[in-house]
């Protein structure tokens, strides 16, 4: 037997979305890595599972793998990695624990589930066929510049997630360099107050500016034709 490492889908916001494979490993899991600790024990306390909690982020990642190289170089470990939301390692730390299995040729399975790229990319009603995940807007004005330039030129959808504090002055600056672009805004994907909205720029911002700004939104943007 050997030490395995499951990269764990979690649901959106919606438990019942939490795949049965996810719970089962939770509940047998030897250590489950996740981001906040505090998210996902509330998630499993509420679920009746009582597993060790291990946080791993960006400033203890090295200090995180270097502690598991050695915990498996002495024992059989089933390890689970866990975002907040959605599928694991996607915009979240964890692809250095995937390549300490590889490195090791130990056993790492994945357990598919929601994601709200993905889930808003279907919801869009753009085509498909090729489309390009940016993850988080980029914070400088530089950045922002030069992928909204790539957007412009580009005849597939653009899908990221940006801060509903920061999402107007961002469609203003779209707007500013591509006016006929198309969107579509998802907010709370699969909770009780999810919305979303399609339209030219123009139209959502102004509908965006009399809806609350609250929520998690996930955003695909296409200067395509439909």
């Amino acid at each position: 037997m050997q030490s395995t490492l499951y990269l764990c889908s979690n649901h959106l916001g919606n438990i019942d979305d939490l795949p049965k494979r996810t719970l089962a490993v939770l509940e047998t899991a030897d250590k489950i890595l996740c981001e906040d600790t505090r998210t996902i024990g509330r998630m499993l306390a509420s679920l009746g599972i009582k597993r060790p909690l291990m946080s791993y982020h960006d400033h203890n990642e090295e200090r995180r793998v270097a502690e598991l190289r050695a915990e498996l170089s002495g024992q059989v470990l089933k390890v689970a990695i866990i975002s907040e939301a959605g599928m694991p390692l996607i915009s979240d730390p964890g692809y250095r624990i995937v390549c300490l299995f590889h490195e090791l040729n130990l056993p790492i399975e994945v357990i598919p589930g929601p994601a709200a790229f993905s889930s808003a990319l279907i919801m869009s009603g753009f085509p498909l066929q090729q489309f390009m995940y940016i993850g988080f807007w980029p914070r400088k004005q530089g950045k922002q510049k030069e992928m909204i330039n790539s957007i412009k030129e580009s005849e597939f959808p653009f899908v990221f997630y940006e801060s509903p504090k920061r999402l107007l002055k961002t469609f203003k600056l779209m707007q500013e360099i591509i006016p006929e672009l198309k969107v579509f805004v998802v907010k709370e994907l699969t909770k009780k107050f999810e919305k979303y909205w399609k339209g030219s720029i123009h139209d959502v911002s102004v509908q965006l500016e009399n809806a609350s700004q609250k929520g998690e939104f996930t955003i695909v943007v296409y200067n395509g034709k439909e």
